[in-house]
């Protein structure tokens, strides 16, 4: 097997990760960080074109709700733009885009929206889109299963190491060459 470059981007959800630890067979690169929004997404865009990815994996916007409280269309407005300009400047990378994450927070049911929304738009760009809301959500209700949340008192958004092997249980059989 050749060694490929793998390339995830996003927030502090995408960050925590251990990615490398789950695909060895592969060069990892991660250019999430905790707070990113769409806005610090677009500035890294160069950085992420020049780590030359085979894949890119991506999951950004929820901050732009918890940090800056904008607009539900503003967000998925901005998700769209990076998304347009990430395929316009690697048309040929096979990109994963995850869906928002479900939240414990008044914002859950603004990710769904946001999720809707953005599905058919990512789709018509050539890109997969990946539901991770669905896999985390409680059985129940539109927020994040308790068990899958490693601060549901306080942010209730970001994963414990039961969110994460859920979440790469369903992504890694995505992640071929």
């Amino acid at each position: 097997m050749i060694k490929r470059r793998v390339v995830f981007a996003g927030d502090s959800i995408v960050h925590g990760g251990p990615w490398q630890y789950w695909i060895p067979e592969h060069y990892v690169t991660n250019f999430a960080f905790p707070g990113h929004t769409t806005t610090d997404l677009t500035d890294l865009i160069p950085n992420i074109v020049e780590s030359l990815p085979e894949l890119l994996i991506v999951m950004i916007g929820t901050n732009n709700f918890g940090k800056y409280r904008l607009p539900e269309d503003e967000v998925i407005t901005n998700i769209l733009t990076v998304a347009k300009e990430m395929r316009r400047l690697m048309p040929d990378v096979p990109i994963i885009w995850n869906s928002l994450t479900p939240r414990s927070d008044e914002f859950s049911q603004s990710m769904l929206v946001v999720n809707e929304r953005i599905k058919p738009a990512l789709e018509d760009l050539g890109i997969i889109y990946f539901d991770i809301f669905s896999l985390l959500k409680d059985p129940s209700r539109n927020i994040i299963e308790v068990t899958f949340c490693s601060d549901p008192d306080t942010f209730g958004l970001h994963l414990n190491n039961a969110g994460y092997e859920q979440w790469f249980k369903a992504l890694g059989p995505l992640i071929t060459f």
